[in-house]
């Protein structure tokens, strides 16, 4: 009797184990819970999540025997960072990826404090007057831009002669994306304003409901590697997003 029980949860954990996800590991620690192994598609890794989204990364990024092993072993821990700060980050494989869990998730205090540092920062000396802001043209180029790819909560302000700020509205993965590929192509192109050089944007993006959905700093390099293809959107949100 006690070698059949023996059996039958062998058994029992051979079968889970078959129905498991696979767990994605990355180099640096982050991991992915996948409905089977990545397929190499135009030199790209391209993992499909359990949720039915995809996310293509650098092959290079991954730990392969790490992945296999934690896969077999069922060790898989995925972190999950919500878009929608109101809704707290569930237990490992309890809540449907988003765009957050690309990003590692950061202690509370960590976060408290770089957002006490913020606000305690000054606030920015207006623009001075006689070219030490950029045009009201190079400014209206990027909100036309960003109304073209339905984000029409924005608000833009000069932060000197080759700066930008900007704060959108986005609550969509593929807002969040367009408004990075928009940015990218008018930094390229200095707005398409003769006279003009834009080096910085700031792009703060945020929910309706105020949540953040990824903070940038694109210099003039970053927005180049984007137009040139480089470099995904995706990518770069994972690289450079400031939480």
């Amino acid at each position: 009797m006690k070698k059949a029980l023996v059996l039958f949860a062998f058994t029992l954990l051979v079968a889970a184990q078959s129905f498991a996800s696979y767990i994605v590991v990355l180099k640096d620690g982050k991991q992915y819970k996948a409905k089977q192994k990545w397929t190499i598609v135009n030199g790209k890794a391209l993992i499909q999540l359990e949720n039915g989204q995809s996310l293509t990364i650098d092959p290079n990024l991954i730990d392969e025997p790490k992945s296999e092993k934690t896969t077999k072993l069922g060790l898989g821990d995925v972190r999950i960072v919500n878009l929608d700060t109101s809704i707290p980050a569930g237990k490992p494989g309890a809540t449907t990826p988003s765009l957050g869990d690309q990003v590692h998730l950061r202690k509370q205090s960590d976060i408290k404090a770089q957002n006490d540092a913020q606000a305690a920062q000054p606030a920015p000396a207006a623009p001075v007057a006689g070219g030490g802001s950029i045009s009201a043209e190079a400014i209206s180029k990027f909100e036309r831009a960003y109304e073209n790819i339905g984000i029409f909560e924005h608000k833009l302000t000069s932060q000197g002669p080759h700066s930008i700020h900007v704060e959108l509205t986005a609550d969509s993965e593929d807002k969040v994306f367009n408004a990075i590929s928009a940015t990218s192509f008018l930094v390229v192109r200095n707005a398409g304003v003769p006279g003009v050089q834009v080096d910085m944007v700031e792009l703060f993006m945020k929910t309706t409901n105020g949540g953040a959905a990824g903070r940038f700093q694109m210099t003039r390099e970053d927005a180049q590697m984007l137009d040139d293809k480089k470099i995904t959107q995706q990518d770069y949100f994972v690289r450079k997003v400031l939480y």
